[in-house]
C-alpha cells in the first residue's frame, strides 16, 4: 500500500448534496483528491469550514461511490497528482 497521509475521519453524509463531511486532522486544500483506506479515490475536497481549532471539510464524492456508514472511517490524501499544480506549471507565452 502506498504511503498515504491521513487527513481526517468521516462524520456523516449531507442529505442535500450527498457530500461526505469529515473532521480535519491535518492541513489540506480545496480540490485535492481524497482516497479511502484501500487507496481508491472517492472524491475531492469541496469546502473547508468551521473554526481554526476544529476544522471540517466537505468532500464531493464521485458518481457511483458508496461509502456506507462514514462515522469514524479514515480518509486520506490521494497520491494522485493534483490537476491544479499541473496548470500552474505550464509555460507562459512570451508577450510580443
Amino acid at each position: 500500500m502506498p504511503d498515504m497521509k491521513l487527513i481526517g475521519k468521516g462524520m456523516h453524509q449531507s442529505k442535500g448534496n450527498n457530500n461526505l463531511i469529515i473532521t480535519l486532522e491535518s492541513e489540506t486544500r480545496i480540490g485535492q483528491p481524497i482516497s479511502d483506506k484501500n487507496g481508491k479515490v472517492i472524491g475531492k475536497i469541496f469546502d473547508v469550514f468551521g473554526s481554526i481549532e476544529a476544522p471540517y471539510a466537505s468532500i464531493k464524492l464521485f458518481d457511483g461511490v458508496d461509502i456506507g456508514k462514514p462515522e469514524g472511517k479514515p480518509v486520506f490524501l490521494s497520491d494522485k497528482p493534483d490537476k491544479r499544480d499541473k496548470r500552474r506549471e505550464r509555460k507562459r507565452r512570451k508577450s510580443r
